[in-house]
């Protein structure tokens, strides 16, 4: 998930969502010289763009990589290491890239397209065991290659010449540009093949190519830098010597960080959102995020496979309450599984969620209703069931909300929290060891097939392991962007976030809104509903 992900971070991620102190003049040269210090929320997993989940993970990858292309700080797809943004040939399913002979990685390296060979290449190889496989699924082959059928190598992708890059799709994704922005990444080939699966493990087994390299990291870490890479293409636009992170859980301590000028940038959350908006309120920055939170329920569970009781626990959960009183960070309640603001109807303009049927309320007396229904079919009276989070301050205040909610509403149910690292949390989920969990999502590209795709079969990162042929079939349309375009996939979407209202195998909680507090001595760092902090464009002032 990424990104986290929210991502978003997602992150975000997040998601994914991841010092020296300033001094009074920020005119001469040597304040422009001195580091940037910001926070991240949790620890990333990996500096590997092959196996990253995350949105701490990807917020990392995104500092120090870059693909074909990459976003401006206002969101806008411009060139990576591809010369132009290409325009498809084949029925759009064949693009043709020339990448530049300056581009380098930061051992001096050039970057050729075999490096972007090597790294599509890698991560659909079941044997790397990506969880994120499926951000290839529109690539030629890409379905052979998962069922074994094919070798990994036979994936839509190849090396014209040392700068030259061919990529072949099955059918044409109209979110490709944004995928190859910030999820087709490359990797050093000579660096894959002297560390093979410890690659971006550390710092130390991690080769850059973006604005910044990563410095003095490891998973066991609470602190690294970001370093500007000398070898980078456009470093001379890159004005940051240095960007100094470090993870702080404890909204508390991101505050106090920030008024004591320790850090330049942190994120805020809960009731410190609403109290600095007096005392920092030219330093708030508030940015609706193309990030959802959502419950989990496993199917491998007898309790939690049942519709009825999930259904019990979505009409149970007062998002308005959640979101104003508990959370109090700007977040708003969720709708379905589409945040707002993700994509409008092509015919009308309207958003998404206004063109289901129904959306998510808190009803009492429904949520009792399904309840008896799911005792009836599940033969007993009371159920216990566990809620896993992970362990920052917000999901303990959403476990702590959602088990009061559904033990006040819903008679004869007891939930139990366990709040864990994200890795731990993570692992379960991979493996199915839980019930329900509390997770996020965070998406790279606005189209609501992104939120859709994660309830079909396929999909790597379906925890919930829930499948509907219905649904299957109307996905699959979706998916079929040869065929089905514009208004014609734009009803087949709607259909299928009805159905997913019906069933809510997933039942989504909230959408992120993210809140930073940014120094006022810091310019460029620009946020918007897919894009973070992006510190190849900050500057002192």
């Amino acid at each position: 998930m990424k990104k986290t992900f929210t991502y978003s971070l997602l992150l975000a991620t997040s998601v994914l969502l991841l010092s020296a102190c300033s001094t009074k003049s920020s005119q001469n040269s040597g304040t422009k010289q001195k580091a940037l210090n910001v926070t991240i929320g949790m620890e990333p997993s990996t500096a590997d763009p092959n196996k990253d989940t995350d949105v701490y993970s990807a917020s990392m990858i995104n500092q120090t990589l870059e693909g074909l292309y990459h976003t401006t700080n206002s969101g806008k797809v411009v060139p990576g290491v591809a010369t132009r943004v290409v325009k498809p040939t084949n029925s759009n399913t064949t693009y043709v890239f020339n990448l530049r002979k300056n581009a380098k990685w930061q051992n001096g390296q050039p970057v050729t397209a075999q490096d972007f060979v090597t790294s599509f290449d890698r991560q659909v190889n079941p044997k790397t065991k990506s969880q994120y496989a499926n951000r290839f699924t529109s690539f030629k082959n890409y379905t052979a290659i998962q069922k074994g059928a094919k070798d990994p190598t036979a994936l839509g992708v190849k090396a014209l010449g040392k700068y030259k890059l061919q990529i072949n799709l099955s059918a044409p994704d109209p979110d490709f540009n944004f995928k190859a922005a910030n999820e087709y990444y490359p990797i050093n080939t000579n660096a894959v093949k002297k560390w093979g699966s410890k690659y971006g493990t550390s710092s130390k087994k991690t080769v850059s190519n973006g604005p910044f390299t990563l410095q003095n990291w490891d998973p066991s870490k609470g602190t690294w830098t970001y370093k500007k890479n000398k070898n980078y293409w456009d470093a001379k636009d890159v004005k940051l010597p240095k960007v100094k992170v470090q993870v702080v859980k404890d909204p508390s301590t991101a505050q106090n960080l920030f008024a004591s000028n320790k850090v330049q940038e942190t994120v805020i959350s809960g009731g410190f959102v609403k109290a600095d908006a007096h005392q920092f309120k030219k330093n708030l920055v508030y940015t609706k995020k193309g990030q959802m939170r959502f419950l989990n329920f496993s199917t491998k569970n007898k309790v939690t496979n049942n519709r009825n009781f999930r259904l019990a626990v979505s009409y149970a959960l007062d998002r308005n309450q959640l979101t104003k009183n508990i959370l109090e960070d700007g977040s708003t309640p969720a709708k379905s599984l589409v945040p707002e603001g993700e994509q409008t109807d092509p015919a009308n303009g309207k958003d998404f969620n206004s063109e289901l049927k129904q959306t998510l309320t808190h009803n009492k007396q429904m949520a009792q209703s399904y309840w008896k229904k799911a005792q009836k079919q599940l033969g007993t009276k009371k159920v216990t069931v566990n809620l896993l989070t992970e362990d920052d301050s917000d999901q303990k205040k959403l476990s702590e909300y959602i088990q009061s909610a559904v033990q006040s509403t819903l008679n004869g149910v007891k939930m139990t929290l366990t709040s864990v690292p994200q890795q731990q949390q993570l692992s379960r989920m991979f493996g199915g060891k839980y019930q329900i969990t509390a997770l996020g999502w965070s998406t790279d590209f606005p189209d609501p097939s992104d939120y859709l795709n994660l309830m079909t079969k396929s999909n790597t990162v379906n925890f919930t392991h829930w499948t509907n042929s219905n649904y299957e079939k109307l996905m699959s349309k979706v998916n079929n962007t040869a065929k089905y375009t514009g208004e014609r996939r734009w009803k087949l979407m709607v259909k299928a976030g009805n159905l997913a209202m019906k069933q809510q195998p997933v039942v989504p909680t909230y959408q992120d809104t993210e809140v930073h507090l940014v120094s006022s001595k810091i310019g460029g760092l620009k946020y918007s509903l897919l894009t973070d902090s992006q510190y190849r464009y900050a500057y002192w002032k």
